[in-house]
Order: structure tokens, then sequence, then C-alpha cells
């Protein structure tokens, strides 16, 4: 929910070691087209799908947050050979009405950031226009910012809970699961929900001084348990 930076301290961190990173867009995300002919989950699943082939990863390990997680596990559940081991920062998708999941989307961008990330400097990247930025940068920032906005709400609004407790058994990939001890939007107590319905769990990370978006709290640390996840 704060697109795709490109740049960013968390994916420096992996390519610092030599790793090669790939951070394709899904439609309506920063850098990419808008969401036009997205109608549901499903047609979302399938853009993921048809990405990943374009972009020349499918079968590689997949790092995957928030609302990209819950893409990401639907596309494994019925195309197995779509990704390869995955850790999942804070998905979306399951839901427990005693303990609900927060709406970012019925606040104000002010509580929304805060919402986000811990450190509202760790969300700069979306949220903040650079000083002196060009005029025409200034407007692409901000339409990139409405439309990545825009297409999250279309997937988590108005109950991001589609039914993927019942698919999940068909994910067979190793699962590594990190969440921010601080997340504001999906409770901790999720990261256990998911590694008790998950089948192949490899293990689970809970992240101090981060929030929902982990990898921009923590970019060195959740870094560090990727590298540790996929070897």
């Amino acid at each position: 929910m704060l697109g795709n930076p490109g740049e960013h301290a968390f994916l420096q961190a992996l390519a610092n070691d030599g790793w090669r990173v790939v951070a394709p867009s899904l439609p309506g995300f920063t850098g990419s087209s808008e969401a036009n002919g997205l109608r549901n989950l499903h047609d979302w699943v399938v853009a993921a799908s048809e990405l990943i082939d374009v972009a020349g990863v499918t079968g590689l390990p997949v790092v995957a947050s928030s609302v990209g997680a819950m893409v990401a596990l639907e596309l494994a559940a019925i195309r197995p050979e779509a990704f390869d081991a995955m850790v999942l920062i804070a998905p979306y998708g399951l839901w427990d009405s005693d303990d609900p999941i927060a709406d970012p989307f019925a606040t104000t961008l002010t509580n929304q950031r805060k919402m986000l990330t811990v450190d509202p400097a760790a969300s700069a990247s979306f949220f903040d226009d650079v000083e002196d930025m060009p005029a025409d940068l200034l407007v692409e920032h901000g339409v990139d910012r409405y439309l990545t906005r825009t297409a999250s709400a279309q997937l988590i609004w108005p109950i991001p809970e589609f039914g993927i407790d019942e698919r999940l058994h068909l994910v067979k990939n190793p699962v590594t699961l990190i969440h921010g001890a601080m997340d504001a939007i999906i409770p901790c107590p999720y990261l256990d929900k998911w590694a008790q319905i998950l089948p192949n769990v490899a293990s689970t990370h809970l992240v101090e001084e981060a929030g929902h978006h982990a990898e921009f709290d923590q970019p060195e640390e959740v870094a560090a348990i990727v590298k540790s996840a996929l070897g």
C-alpha cells in the first residue's frame, strides 16, 4: 500500500549482497498502468500470473507484502509452479470478527500514514513530495499515489476476506512469515493464524519497532530475514 519505490532501502539491502532483485508492479501500482478491467480478486490473480511470466520471474522465490502477499498466496494456490519459496510480510486475507482488521482507508491520509509505518519518515517516498520537484514529476507522483491507494482499496474494501483459508491447503511452497510488532492494521495474532493454516511454514518472525509495512520501518532486519529464509 506504499507503492513500489524502486530504489528503496529494503531492496537495496538485498541487492547489496549480490542478489538480483526484480520488483514488478501490479496494475494500478507505482510505475504500472491503471487497473482498468480488474473487477475482482480473480482478475488481479490472473494479472499477477501474466506479470510474473512477462517479468521472467516465474518459479523463483517471491517476497510479497500486505495486499501483494494476499495476491501471491491466491496465485500459489492455483498455480503451484508460479513461485519457489515465499516470504510474506503481514499478508491480508484472513478475517477474525473477534479481532478485526482495521480499515486504513476509513481515515485521513495523516492517520493512514501512521497506520502503515511506525516511523513517518519510513513512508516519505510515498506520502511526501520531494522539495523542488519539477512540476511534471510532482503531478506524476500525485497520480501514482492516487492510483496505488485506489488499487489497494479495490483489493481489500470493505472486508479483505475472500475465502482464502479454504484454499491454503493447496499452497505447498515453504513460507516464511514476517509481521511488524506494532502493526496498527492487522493485529499481531494473525501471524499465528497464518502459521496454523498454511501447510508448510518454515519460520515466523515478529519484527520490533515495525508497523504494517515492516520492510519500510526496518529494512535491514527484514532483508536479513529474507536472505536467511531464501539462502
